[in-house]
């Protein structure tokens, strides 16, 4: 418990980092800068040139509240409520998967694509979750109509609040959606394809980091071997896609050769691309329908 001496920026600060070290997380020090920051309104290093500052009641009780979470391993951005994408800050859920860093290398290939194609595009984002991919492509690229679907409720209400807040919710079209049972509607009508589909193997789920653990399964298994929604999407993909419209998918480690072979079979894409992440890691693939 926070004791009633504990009144200032810097004594708070300073439980907080006592008190995520005791829950054994990561960093302490920067996520204790960055809940006491969220709580106070302040960035990470204007806590220090405001130390003595008085923190309110609620303040207080919100900061308790947020380590004590933590320690249980509860990702900080369900703790906080949101998460940066790009030049976004999405509103994140419990319940929703958050988006990663390495999905903004997804949204970026996406955007260059549709920057030298030029031109209006109708683009459909799979799996679309908090939004990140769909929203950062209508508000990056603004002759693009953007369908975002998924399979989850929560999640769609999601993508629209997050719509709502980057003032674009008039080129994001939300859509309940199997894959594409359900968007029969726009057949031979997209121009791209992009996702990032629930990749881990059935088996690998119980052995992710706790904080993992969080997140929904449904977001995450990606079946057996982790390739059941790429095996769907890429059968289908071809009805949808335009000629010359292209798939983007990110993907998880040593999937490529994998994914790759199944794009092959059907015979109806060309110019397989693989782009790595910033860790070296082949992320993305990216074809193009014949």
């Amino acid at each position: 418990m926070i004791t009633a001496k504990a009144l200032t920026i810097f004594d708070i600060l300073s439980w907080a980092i006592q008190e995520l070290q005791g829950g054994l997380v990561l960093g302490s020090q920067v996520e204790a800068e960055i809940i006491v920051g969220n709580a106070v309104g302040l960035s990470r290093a204007e806590l220090y040139l405001n130390r003595q500052q008085a923190v309110a009641k609620p303040e207080l009780e919100f900061i308790e509240k947020a380590v004590a979470d933590r320690t249980t391993g509860k990702p900080l951005q369900y703790i906080l409520g949101h998460q940066q994408f790009r030049h976004l800050d999405l509103v994140c859920w419990e319940g929703v998967l958050i988006p990663r860093p390495e999905t903004e290398l997804l949204a970026e290939k996406a955007l260059d694509e549709l920057n030298t194609s030029g031109g209006f595009k109708n683009v459909l984002d799979i799996g679309c979750g908090t939004g990140a991919i769909a929203i950062s492509i209508a508000s990056e690229y603004r002759g693009a109509s953007v369908y975002a679907s998924d399979i989850s409720a929560k999640a769609l209400l999601l993508t629209k609040e997050n719509a709502r807040l980057a003032d674009v919710l008039d080129r994001v079209v939300v859509v309940k959606a199997d894959i594409f049972v359900g968007l029969e509607d726009i057949k031979g009508e997209l121009d791209m394809v992009v996702s990032n589909p629930p990749y881990i193997p059935s088996s690998d789920l119980s052995l992710l980091q706790r904080e993992v653990q969080f997140e929904p399964r449904v977001a995450l298994d990606g079946g057996e071997d982790g390739l059941d929604f790429y095996r769907a999407i890429i059968e289908d993909a071809p009805g949808y896609l335009r000629s010359g419209g292209v798939l983007l998918f990110e993907i998880g480690i040593e999937q490529t050769a994998q994914i790759a072979d199944l794009i092959k079979s059907t015979g109806q894409f060309a110019g397989i691309e693989v782009f790595k992440d910033y860790a070296g890691i082949e992320r993305i693939i990216k074809v193009r329908r014949v």
